[in-house]
């Protein structure tokens, strides 16, 4: 056998070997952090992969359609006076305290990883997987599982943890007490309950989405092994969606009746636009 055939047949029996290694840690570990990811520079070229830029190409125009039904009725609202409502105030402050920690330079990496991580976890356990282990450290971390699909691997950056952490509060305590209830302070101050998870609820959105954003900068397996466009199309989707419920709740006029029926009026331009 010549030296060139037997580099040939070396460098092959590498990548096969690298191949096996990726394919193998699909149903391992993910490593999904802000910080460091596991280096998988060659993934292989597989048919489900084109599957998902396709349905990635099919999620453009509803993308389009479901911002531009949430710019209408946010606009249409804040004409409306939306923006003096205690909801919008006490959401928007605990949005600006988060931005004020971040100019601090007082953002809780550590605390990003742990609800990456654990969301992670949920993710494999809702699926009827099993986790193995789950390491969480300043420089990073994994969990590893023996099940993998979309909804695990995407799930913290589409999933405010912190934000259902503070929902799921609101409802336990909801139980005991009025949360609209204002409760005095002295000196003519005042405070509602409600006030507080509206605070909480703008500082873990904007702590959830700042972090995503920074995490998306970097290459993410996560994103990688279930194609990098439509995975973005698909976080961008879940996120819009998710903060489109959050100001429904918020608004004291707008209902899902009139999501659905800007959408119906949106969808005959829209269409006409792609087709």
């Amino acid at each position: 056998m010549s030296a060139t055939s037997r580099t040939q047949r070396q460098k092959s029996l590498r990548r096969q070997q690298e191949l096996r290694r990726i394919e193998s840690m699909r149903h391992e570990a993910f490593l999904a952090t802000a910080v460091i990811e596991d280096a998988t520079e060659s993934l292989p070229d597989q048919p489900w992969r084109k599957r998902k830029f396709f349905l990635g190409v099919a999620l453009l125009p509803v993308c389009l359609l479901v911002i531009l039904t949430f710019s209408e009725l946010l606009l249409r609202e804040f004409k409306g006076g939306f923006w003096r409502s205690e909801g919008f105030w006490f959401f928007a402050s605990g949005s600006l305290c988060w931005f004020c920690m971040g100019w601090l330079r007082r953002e809780p990496g550590l605390m990003y990883v742990f609800a990456h991580e654990m969301t992670h976890a949920l993710a494999v356990r809702l699926s009827g997987g099993r986790v193995h282990r789950i390491r969480v450290d300043h420089g990073g971390g994994f969990v590893d599982t023996d099940k993998t699909n979309t909804l695990i691997t995407l799930s913290p950056y589409v999933v405010p943890f912190y934000t259902g952490v503070v929902f799921a509060l609101y409802g336990l305590l909801s139980l005991f007490l009025d949360m609209h209830h204002e409760i005095p302070l002295g000196a003519g101050w005042s405070i509602k309950g409600v006030w507080v998870f509206y605070f909480l609820i703008g500082l873990t959105w904007c702590f959830h989405v700042t972090f995503t954003l920074q995490v998306l900068e970097t290459e993410q397996s996560d994103l990688l092994h279930n194609g990098e466009f439509f995975s973005i199309l698909l976080i961008f989707l879940i996120n819009v969606v998710i903060l489109a419920t959050l100001f429904i709740a918020a608004s004291p006029t707008v209902g899902w009746t009139h999501v659905f029926s800007s959408m119906r009026e949106l969808l005959g331009p829209l269409l006409r636009l792609f087709f």
